[in-house]
């Protein structure tokens, strides 16, 4: 990579991190591309020149950290050193790390407020992310079944059992963001551990 390519890439991030900061704040249709250029320090031409608008911007902020996550996830799944259960386990961890904590994963209500307008916002977001976590996390159970640590069990019911807890706790925690006492109500450590203990229970042997 030239000095050039470098310093548009790390240009197109700052916008990436940036944008993705206002929509977290101010929403969707509550956050202007004149806005987004003027915290960035740049013209309206300029951040234009990087995305075509804000739809664009918006899918790059969706799917922007998802890959190193994904990348992640491929790990634990390749770790020859972990057990099925083990690589199920550090697999929810990554997960709602993902999803419920990073930046990133908090835009899931932003994603469900704008997808209806621009359906290919949800299309990207699915085919560059949601597919391949599913793919990934099913290797792990599959490799589990083929070793018979894990028993046979419907794939479409194990996913929904999988991510169906995670998304209902990352719009809770952004619905009720400005609580006090938002931990209380939704623990995030407490809920993981027993959201893997519960897949374990399902997936062990009969």
């Amino acid at each position: 990579m030239n000095q050039l390519e470098k310093t548009q890439l790390d240009t197109r991030t700052r916008i990436i991190e940036t944008a993705t900061d206002m929509f977290l704040l101010r929403g969707f249709s509550g956050t202007s591309m004149s806005a987004i250029a003027q915290s960035c320090n740049m013209t309206k031409a300029s951040l234009y020149h990087h995305f075509q608008g804000k739809e664009d911007l918006f899918i790059a902020c969706v799917t922007y950290g998802y890959a190193d996550a994904l990348e992640a996830l491929a790990a634990i799944a390749a770790d020859g050193s972990l057990s099925a259960e083990q690589k199920l386990r550090a697999a929810v961890d990554a997960l709602y790390t993902t999803m419920i904590i990073s930046p990133v994963g908090r835009m899931s209500p932003l994603i469900a407020e704008v997808s209806r307008a621009f359906p290919s916002v949800a299309r990207s977001f699915h085919t560059e992310y949601v597919e391949p976590q599913r793919a990934t996390l099913w290797g792990i159970v599959e490799e589990g079944q083929h070793s018979g640590a894990f028993r046979n069990f419907d794939k479409n019911q194990f996913f929904h059992l999988a991510f169906g807890p995670m998304v209902t706790l990352s719009l809770s925690r952004e619905m009720f963001a400005t609580f006090d006492d938002l931990d209380d109500h939704f623990p995030v450590d407490d809920l993981r551990d027993g959201h893997a203990a519960v897949l374990l229970k399902i997936l062990a042997p009969e």
